[in-house]
């Protein structure tokens, strides 16, 4: 299911930025509010993303009214409606190629016992039999590129190469809880790079709007820590927006939404709690998906360190079909990072200890 590979996102503001003032296209007349999807300005002039996929610039027609200019298309609502169908209440996702059809996951739990350690374990993880962890993203120096990182992949999971710098391997040196964990490595970010990643991803997760997306799994970091552990994303539009788990600067825990004016939601200063390395640690996530009363909370071993309000999802219609686990981005340039992922649970319920 390659078709369901994830790349490094950007902001959707970064897209709009973009192709702003690429040149003039036919006005046409607006939308009902039904078909708005989301509203923006950008350098002062008013902007609608339609449910049409297509991001309109209003302006002045000409008339007593105001008309819309196409500026850019960011998502194919056809190509949405072909990937899914419903059967007996059950939603599925149609491979494209072939029309096979995936059971969707919005809740499954992972511990990696079944793996052997290193690279055979790795091609089990990511096999198609396996059905979740299928996508693997290894962006390093010595594979910075998309084409690179994707060509890499391929060689990794038909066993033709061996890591380069990068890996992500199920391994014995450390669990939470029986003898296997998932080890990710990226190294120190150089100045040519954006970030690095050393992260699998299940293309099969769906939230929608209304949503509630729990999360849970144990974390031990060491060497310095991971920018991201989790991102929840949304495929089927440019640059693939979503809403992130973050470590920020300040060493705490914290949410980012990659979409729109990248809102950040973090920890008050003075009620912070430092994430800390070299010990194995619970971290549970609750998101309400919504693009306008959403809600974020983490826990930190058992200790609430956010609590907020806000946008968690881009626009009404987007599907979140994507998560990516691991070492999702890392930008320390002087330090690697090891991260080892124990224990995932995943559900759209509410999590609770032992459930």
């Amino acid at each position: 299911m390659q078709m369901l590979e994830s790349t490094l996102s950007r902001s959707l503001l970064v897209i709009l930025l973009c192709t702003v003032g690429c040149g003039r296209s036919q006005v046409i007349k607006p939308l009902g509010q039904e078909h708005i999807e989301a509203t923006f300005e950008i350098d002062g002039a008013s902007h609608v993303l339609a449910d049409d996929g297509n991001i309109y610039r209003e302006v002045d027609s000409g008339k007593d009214d105001k008309g819309w200019e196409f500026v850019s298309k960011v998502f194919d609502p056809d190509e949405v409606q072909r990937s899914y169908v419903v059967v007996e209440g059950v939603t599925y996702r149609v491979a494209p190629d072939t029309e096979q059809r995936f059971e969707v996951l919005r809740q499954f739990d992972e511990s990696f016992e079944d793996l052997e350690p290193g690279l055979p374990g790795l091609i089990k993880l990511t096999s198609p039999e396996r059905l979740r962890w299928s996508a693997l993203t290894l962006q390093s120096p010595k594979a910075p590129t998309v084409s690179e990182y994707v060509n890499l992949r391929k060689k990794l999971q038909s066993g033709e190469a061996d890591f380069l710098d990068s890996r992500v391997e199920p391994t014995k040196e450390s669990a939470h809880s029986g003898s296997t964990s998932l080890k990710c490595v990226a190294t120190a970010k150089p100045s040519s790079m954006v970030t690095c990643k050393a992260s699998v991803s299940c293309p099969l997760v769906y939230f929608r709007n209304g949503d509630d997306f729990w999360y849970e799994a144990y974390y031990l970091a060491k060497d310095s820590l991971p920018m991201t552990l989790i991102d929840l994303e949304s495929e089927f539009v440019q640059e693939h927006p979503g809403i992130r788990l973050r470590i920020f600067d300040d060493g705490a825990l914290g949410v980012e939404l990659k979409a729109l004016s990248k809102p950040q939601y973090r920890q008050a200063p003075e009620k912070r709690i430092a994430f800390p390395k070299d010990q194995w640690v619970c971290v549970r996530v609750h998101f309400h998906l919504s693009p306008t009363d959403g809600k974020m909370e983490i826990w930190q071993d058992g200790v609430k360190v956010l609590d907020k309000a806000g946008t968690t999802l881009p626009f009404r219609s987007a599907i979140y079909n994507s998560l990516e686990i691991g070492i999702s981005a890392h930008g320390n340039p002087e330090d690697s990072c090891t991260l080892f992922v124990d224990d995932i649970r995943c559900s759209s319920k509410e999590l609770s200890d032992g459930k």
